[in-house]
């Protein structure tokens, strides 16, 4: 069983309308981040929102608003309700609580109005039961030619993550995204955690986006190839920067709304600061209380050392299939590659190893995140993170690697390089070194090829959120054979 995931830190050096099966798309696949560049001054900042605009009246406010306070996104809340007739159906409508029955519309009748005032729309599911419907829907008016064209972004909402005192049932998550992907493919999937009470009462703990939280939305996104959007309090976004900063630099068209209300009460503003300064602005729509708007924009830029970042250009994925029905591969970000679930995947460097007598290293950070069910369990002897220097890299055809030279870096400390050619004179060297560490969940590595000898420089780091301790360093060496003159090895 494999129970850890694994997190690399670091810097490791070394569009428009389609047709569906003949139907004629009137729909634009638009990211919002493309959409609000040039109108925002590429700032999500400046993006205004309209909110529950579910009635006839509120539609009606929105043709009279002020042109200087025009919203750019329009949002509604569309759930089922039952008819007598005919024969007690449901159909889609849009959630208004404060108007009259005269004033309520349909989904159907509201889509066609919205689509008209030529801003983003975003529809928010509020019940498992109305996502089938709404989407059946959306499917159908694609092939007719009296429904509205929507040539501006669509977001698909719902709150699929289940929040510490929730006050709501939870959107089922697999249908969700699986019903959106198959049947309007050309929108924007939006994912947030269902309404909760008293939040400000609530520890900070339960106020963060954990890392196997994280990995719990990589199961729901990573294979898609539509835009994604995550919904995000501003309470949970201030303790929660890096990871969402490590999502935004996935290679995929992913982006944030950042929202508050009365209950976020934000003490210490340097996280939001670090976020916004981290990613491109316009990935980011913030849906602000005024207060925390202004406050927001009015924080001085804060000048932090500039960090490496995984180059993805350089670096090329190779999965193998897998026999979990969750989710095993690796998933890329400028902050780092993750590899989740089963050991499936490798990492492929793109560059040409330099001739001998020069040399090349490899060298990062790696966080081992134990799944929560599982830190009583034993693993495996081997389960860790594994560098290989191959000769030739053309004739990989299993995760599984049993040649050339690797170097473990294993969940227990335990550091070690493995030789594994074929060597005629193997009585004049060693096959193995071997070192240990403590045991850590971070480790800050460099591994170094001369050619003739291989290099592993490990030592413990301490975890993001966690107390520093004691900086341990290990280094253990092994002289293999080479001959002059030829390219050093591939770097895996």
């Amino acid at each position: 069983m494999w129970l850890t995931e694994l997190l690399i830190a670091g810097c490791l050096a070394a569009v428009f309308g389609l047709r569906l099966n003949g139907r004629e798309n009137r729909a634009t696949r638009m990211s919002v981040v493309d959409f609000w560049q040039n109108e925002t001054e590429g700032d999500g900042l400046n993006v205004k929102v309209a909110h529950a605009i579910n009635s006839w009246p509120d539609l009606v406010g929105q043709l009279h608003e002020p042109f200087l306070n025009k919203s750019l996104m329009i949002e509604g809340d569309v759930f089922l309700q039952a008819h007598r007739r005919p024969r007690h159906r449901t159909i889609p409508v849009m959630q208004s609580r404060n108007s009259r029955m005269a004033d309520r519309i349909t989904f159907r009748d509201w889509l066609r109005e919205v689509a008209s005032l030529k801003k983003a729309i975003k529809i928010n599911f509020r019940t498992t039961e109305v996502v089938r419907p709404v989407l059946q829907y959306l499917y159908a008016s694609q092939a007719d030619p009296d429904s509205p064209i929507l040539d501006r972004p669509v977001i698909l909402h719902a709150n699929v993550f289940r929040s510490a005192r929730s006050i709501e049932p939870a959107v089922d998550p697999a249908l969700f995204v699986e019903r959106t992907q198959t049947l309007f493919p050309d929108a924007t999937i939006s994912l947030g955690w269902t309404r909760q009470q008293n939040v400000s009462q609530l520890r900070d703990k339960y106020k963060k986006l954990t890392w196997h939280s994280l990995f719990m939305i990589l199961e729901h996104i990573a294979k898609l190839d539509q835009p994604v959007m995550l919904s995000v309090r501003l309470s949970v976004a201030q303790h929660s920067s890096e990871q969402l900063v490590w999502l935004l630099g996935m290679d995929k068209s992913v982006s944030l709304l950042i929202w508050s209300d009365e209950e976020d009460q934000i003490t210490n503003w340097d996280s939001l600061v670090e976020l916004r300064r981290e990613s491109t602005r316009n990935r980011i729509v913030y849906d602000l209380l005024p207060r925390h708007r202004d406050q927001l924009k009015n924080m001085p830029p804060k000048e932090v050392e500039q960090q490496p970042r995984f180059d993805l250009a350089a670096w090329r994925s190779v999965e193998f299939p897998s026999t979990s029905a969750t989710l095993s591969g690796v998933v890329r970000s400028e902050k780092g590659p993750a590899f989740i679930g089963q050991p499936v995947a490798l990492l492929v460097s793109q560059k040409t190893p330099p001739t001998f007598p020069d040399e090349q290293s490899v060298e990062g950070k790696v966080h081992f995140l134990p799944k929560t069910h599982a830190r009583d369990l034993e693993l495996e002897e081997n389960s860790g993170l594994s560098i290989h220097l191959l000769d030739r890299i053309q004739d990989l055809d299993s995760p599984k690697i049993d040649k050339g030279i690797e170097i473990l870096i294993s969940y227990g400390g335990t550091i070690s390089i493995d030789n594994r050619q074929k060597m005629q004179n193997r009585k004049y060297y060693e096959a193995k070194s071997i070192g240990q560490l403590p045991a850590s969940d971070c480790y800050g590595f460099k591994v170094t090829d001369k050619g003739w000898k291989v290099i592993a420089d490990v030592w413990t780091e301490p975890c993001p959120g966690h107390r520093r301790k004691k900086r341990e360093v290990m280094r253990i060496e092994l002289d293999t054979p080479f001959q002059k003159g030829r390219p050093l090895r591939n770097v895996v």
